[in-house]
């Protein structure tokens, strides 16, 4: 009974020990390794310490979103922003939520004040672009997919997306460079890939349109091999 007691004391007392710092960087670490549902439990203690900790509500709304949970995720990202209005992480996220939902122009909304307050996030124009294209305002998602590179020229979906955009326009030479630059980062990309030897297709350039095409369908994109098919064919 004694070391019942004790070991439950001991326990307790560990808890009580613990800040709101400490059990939101445990919750973080159980999110990391996909135990969502456990991490909460630390995230509530962490808020439970400290009502005020803004980054535990964010990460608790995270948490919330990745279960699909979304009404109990807009409302930490809400709170999040009450006590952090100019915090870019919570609108961000709400903007992927509302991505998620289909809600475009609330997506949108968020979007802004995530490039507000964070002007110098890829990611942010990143996915404020998609919403863009979604939009079909593709214009609008160019300048973000072109700024997203700027901040970040490693990021092969800003690349990626940015050919697609020229691709659709007919600026079949822009097109070829994003996608280039998209296999050089991405090698393993079959799709960039295939949109690079439709560029060089209606650019006219035959020999690469093949070999290329060949390189998607080593990497198993089907389109590729239909395209092969159809455009390379020996005589």
């Amino acid at each position: 009974m004694y070391r019942i007691f004790f070991l439950f004391f001991f326990v307790f007392c560990f808890s009580c020990s613990q800040s709101s710092e400490a059990f939101l960087k445990k919750g973080k670490e159980l999110m990391q390794s996909g135990q969502t549902k456990e991490a909460i439990e630390f995230i509530n203690k962490a808020i439970e310490k400290n009502t005020s900790n803004a980054d535990a509500f964010n990460v608790r709304g995270v948490a919330y979103y990745e279960m699909k949970s979304f009404p109990n995720a807009l409302l930490d990202f809400d709170q999040a922003i009450e006590l952090q209005p100019t915090a870019y992480r919570p609108y961000y996220n709400k903007g992927l939520l509302f991505t998620d939902q289909n809600k475009l122009d609330s997506a949108l909304a968020n979007y802004d004040l995530a490039a507000k307050y964070a002007p110098d996030t890829a990611d942010v124009y990143l996915n404020r672009g998609m919403v863009h294209t979604l939009l079909d305002s593709r214009e609008l998602a160019l300048a973000d997919f072109k700024k997203a590179s700027d901040l970040n020229a490693n990021s092969v979906m800003a690349w990626y997306n940015m050919g697609n955009i020229y691709f659709h326009d007919k600026n079949y030479k822009e097109a070829a460079q994003a996608f280039r630059q998209t296999v050089s980062l991405d090698p393993s990309s079959g799709k960039a890939f295939y949109g690079l030897a439709l560029c060089y297709y209606q650019l006219n350039e035959t020999d690469l349109t093949c070999t290329t095409l060949q390189q998607a369908v080593s990497l198993g994109y089907t389109d590729a091999k239909i395209a092969l098919e159809k455009y390379c064919k020996k005589d």
